[in-house]
């Protein structure tokens, strides 16, 4: 039955990955990183040994990515996992066949799993690295992790990941005030340059695309088209006000490592037929004047201090209660609760619900122990970023991560190529 089942699965190999990802996901799958299992939680997808990492590996290299989540349910699961190439838009690239950038089969068994242990809540944990001896990458590009049951059908979680390959690029920038006048004290300007040492491009605007990210964020990412100089050996992106975010503010944070005793952001631990922490009401910082304080850009990291041996099993969850007094609805758009304990997304999940009784925001988020970053974000109606500005209130000072991709398409190909990646900070 095995060798029957991967026979039909390397049929699809002669598919386009658009016709493959409709087949077996249903047309119209987003390629974002999407929960669709409420059973879910606490997904991370990261390098190999750097837990704090973001989902980037090197082509031809022995860097692997590790998939980790719990399954709440009760009931058991098998999940499998695939991969489908995406273009620099994050659109799945049409023009693809599976076979151009999967070596081996095309989806793998997740079968690393473990029970939790001495815990209120039972959950199962599974893990997995990726490439794996039966699963390999081709090329390099921009990547969606599907991940699913035994029925493709029944989808647990998506992910971006990024593989870039080996290319003579340098890209060198650094981080500073925005040069438009009226944003100079708000924003954070970056200003770069692609030393291309002699990798060839004919026609730079049409071939070369770069994206730019602040944190791990995909709501306000920027795209660039063309340089504002180029010359014969290199691409000069400096001196762009158009390059630019919101300097936004330290990340908020909170310490669950221990449900025994109240950390420093901590109002009150109960138990019910749960844990429940509720957080010290959060105040608005928008007029308040900057002040750094190391955090971790949104990030999150899984660990229970209560003696235990494996934070992976041995970590219980809680319900966590976030207030941010307001006094009054507002109506040009919804406050998110947002950091890589959303899942980078703005939605209906992580979305605050007014309180009139108690005038604010409030919204309660189940979470494994860890150690937490979080922002409060406004999402206008018809928008799609979120925006500091009302509640954290923007700094050009902040200490922010930025991370540059650049793409190439070459004239006649079939995909964009992620030719490099550089990592900068606003302090470093």
């Amino acid at each position: 039955m095995r060798t029957k089942t991967r026979s039909i699965v390397r049929l699809f190999f002669c598919l386009p990955v658009f016709a493959f990802a409709s087949a077996c996901f249903g047309i119209g799958l987003p390629a974002e990183n999407r929960c669709y299992d409420p059973s879910v939680k606490t997904i991370q997808v990261f390098k190999e040994g750097l837990e704090l990492s973001p989902p980037i590996i090197q082509l031809n290299s022995t860097e692997r990515l590790v998939i980790s989540f719990d399954d709440l349910d009760p009931e058991i699961k098998r999940y499998k996992f695939t991969v489908l190439h995406c273009e620099s838009d994050w659109k799945i690239s049409a023009d693809l066949l599976v076979s151009d950038f999967i070596e081996g089969f095309n989806e793998e068994k997740i079968d690393q799993f473990a029970y939790s242990y001495n815990t209120t809540v039972n959950y199962t944990h599974f893990e997995a690295v990726f490439p794996s001896e039966n699963m390999r990458l081709k090329i390099s590009g921009n990547y969606l992790l599907v991940v699913y049951e035994d029925d493709p059908s029944q989808l647990a979680f998506t992910a971006r990941f990024m593989v870039v390959e080996t290319s003579p690029l340098v890209t060198t920038g650094t981080i500073v005030q925005s040069s438009r006048i009226e944003d100079h004290f708000t924003r954070q300007q970056i200003d770069f340059i692609v030393r291309l040492n002699g990798f060839q491009v004919r026609y730079v605007e049409r071939e070369i695309k770069v994206v730019v990210q602040q944190n791990g964020r995909w709501d306000n990412t920027l795209t660039i088209s063309k340089p504002r100089f180029a010359r014969p050996d290199e691409l000069d992106y400096r001196y762009d006000e158009s390059i630019s975010f919101n300097g936004g503010n330290q990340y908020r944070y909170f310490d669950t490592k221990s449900l025994l005793y109240q950390s420093e952001r901590i109002a009150k631990i109960s138990y019910d037929t749960t844990n429940q922490v509720f957080l010290l009401d959060d105040q608005p910082r928008t007029y308040k004047q900057y002040a750094f304080e190391k955090d971790l850009n949104g990030r999150f990291f899984v660990k229970n201090e209560e003696r235990a041996e494996n934070s992976k099993t041995e970590a219980d969850y809680a319900w966590i209660h976030f207030f941010l007094p307001f006094p009054a609805p507002i109506t040009i758009g919804q406050f998110h609760v947002v950091g890589e304990l959303s899942y980078w997304q703005l939605n209906e999940d992580n979305k605050m619900k007014f309180n009139s009784g108690r005038k604010g925001y409030e919204l309660n988020l189940f979470l494994k122990q860890g150690y937490y970053n979080y922002l409060y974000l406004l999402k206008e109606n018809g928008r799609r970023e979120g925006d500091e500005s009302l509640i954290e209130g923007n700094h050009w000072e902040t200490e922010n991560d930025y991370t540059i991709y650049v793409y190439y398409h070459e004239t006649g190909a079939l995909y964009d190529r992620l030719i490099a990646v550089n990592f900068l900070n606003t302090i470093l």
